[in-house]
């Protein structure tokens, strides 16, 4: 009980500390409790989520890999040798100073597995996960993990983000099948001494056989159907269930009753993020029906009135995009993707200072950085500050040796924000660069000439 304690007085201080801001602090008292017990999973969290904000607040701490070298390389060495603790320790002092890295976080989920510490592992691979949200790695490694814990309601969800990427995936779908079984097998232990016995009614028999079943036809999916609603009869509490109906409705595309049933899966469990996730893509793709046809109907009677609609419903899905990229933003707001989607659906309404904000807290990630440094050369333009839009425009560009059509579009748009600066010079250099690949881009030769 003295230990718990001692626990509790740390975590509290440490809390207090990143309150304050004083990410340091609150990184050596997390990590203290991580000494006295390497498996205390709600330090283990809280010392990844502080390491994030400080990290934050650091501009993404996008040069500290030099800094932590040597970390990075005695993590290798002491996971090579088994020193499992070690290599977990040499881990935490990389994270602190280069919090974003993936690599890292998987390295120090996998040392911690190993070592026995299952709680600590699952935070890292968490992160991981929360930072490179198509990691499928981690996601299995997080499946297995809950498997091993016997939490298959986890497992499953985690195993399924897998084939959600990876469709194919075997060791995915072997463990959803083996889960299935596993909870199967479980369910008639709990009924008797015999299975046919027992279940008598050929139905029941049938559903407990399709749990295990990988759905392909239109005649799978009917029977899964029929499945869950008789799921949600025995079990009406339990959310994943309605989820579950309303990814088979997505099937075979009666999303009316998808809608329901998502909806549903939030009236039971209001903090279902998945469900919420998955109503928000259903409306999301609604509305591009709903533009599609609009489209249609503009392209074939091109009149004011019909142009007026297909506005309004661009107008409506705009809005609808910043409230639920906004939502979720604030449920993962270490998700690099999310978050530039977010920024740019800002700029798109016009909201350009939280565009800019939330931009750049996403340029320290390469899987975003490029485009991230574009919309904020495009924003700082808008706003009349040329020079800070020619900076981040030229940053955008770092890399990209091919006049490709990424490219093609951030040089076309430094050339005019170089007109804007009226640097006539820089900007002719910038269009002939796009002329020597591609003459006919925009009006790029018609300013050409004008430039002289």
């Amino acid at each position: 009980m003295a230990i718990d304690q001692q626990y509790e007085k740390l975590i509290e201080k440490a809390r207090e500390a990143l309150k304050r801001r004083n990410y340091d602090y609150a990184i050596d008292l997390y990590m203290q409790v991580l000494k006295l017990n390497p498996d205390h999973g709600e330090a283990a969290r809280e010392l990844r989520q502080t390491t994030i904000r400080k990290g934050q607040e650091m501009g993404g701490a996008k040069k500290s890999f030099f800094k932590g070298f040597g970390s990075w390389g005695k993590s290798i060495l002491k996971g090579v040798t088994k020193n499992y603790d070690q290599a977990i320790e040499e881990c935490e002092k990389y994270l602190a100073k280069s919090p974003f890295d993936v690599k890292m976080l998987m390295r120090l989920g996998d040392a911690a597995a190993k070592a026995g510490y299952t709680q600590r592992a699952i935070a890292n691979f968490e992160q991981a996960a929360e930072i490179d949200r198509k990691n499928v790695d981690a996601f299995k490694s997080l499946g297995r993990l809950y498997n091993g814990l016997e939490d298959y309601q986890k497992a499953s969800s985690y195993y399924d983000r897998v084939l959600a990427i990876s469709p194919n995936d075997g060791e995915a779908l072997r463990a959803r099948k083996n889960i299935a079984a596993s909870t199967t097998v479980s369910k008639i232990g709990k009924m008797g001494d015999s299975y046919r016995d027992k279940i008598r009614d050929a139905g029941k028999a049938a559903k407990m056989e399709m749990e295990g079943h990988i759905i392909r036809t239109e005649k799978d999916v009917k029977a899964a159907i029929n499945q869950k609603l008789d799921d949600i009869q025995q079990n009406p509490g339990e959310s994943k269930h309605y989820r579950d109906l309303g990814d088979l409705y997505v099937k075979v595309k009666d999303f009316g009753q998808a809608a329901q049933a998502y909806e549903q899966a939030l009236k039971t469990n209001p903090g279902d993020f998945f469900a919420m996730e998955k109503l928000g893509d259903l409306q999301l793709r609604q509305f591009d029906e709903k533009i599609t046809a609009a489209s249609n109907a503009y392209r074939t009677a091109p009149t004011p009135e019909n142009k007026v609609v297909l506005d309004e419903v661009r107008a409506e899905k705009l809005k609808f995009s910043i409230d639920e990229w906004g939502r979720r933003v604030q449920e993962h707001p270490t998700d690099s993707e999310l978050r530039f989607k977010y920024g740019r659906f800002l700029l798109q309404d016009g909201q350009d200072d939280e565009a800019i904000a939330n931009l750049q807290k996403v340029v320290h990630d390469p899987k975003v950085a490029t485009e991230a440094h574009h919309l904020l050369g495009t924003a700082f333009r808008k706003k009349g500050m040329y020079e800070l839009g020619v900076k981040e425009l030229l940053k955008a560009r770092e890399g990209l040796n091919v006049m490709n059509e990424q490219n093609k579009r951030i040089t076309y748009n430094l050339a005019l924000t170089y007109e804007l600066l009226e640097k006539k010079d820089e900007a002719k250099s910038e269009y002939q660069k796009i002329a020597e690949v591609d003459f006919s881009y925009k009006d790029v030769a018609k300013r050409l000439s004008a430039l002289g």
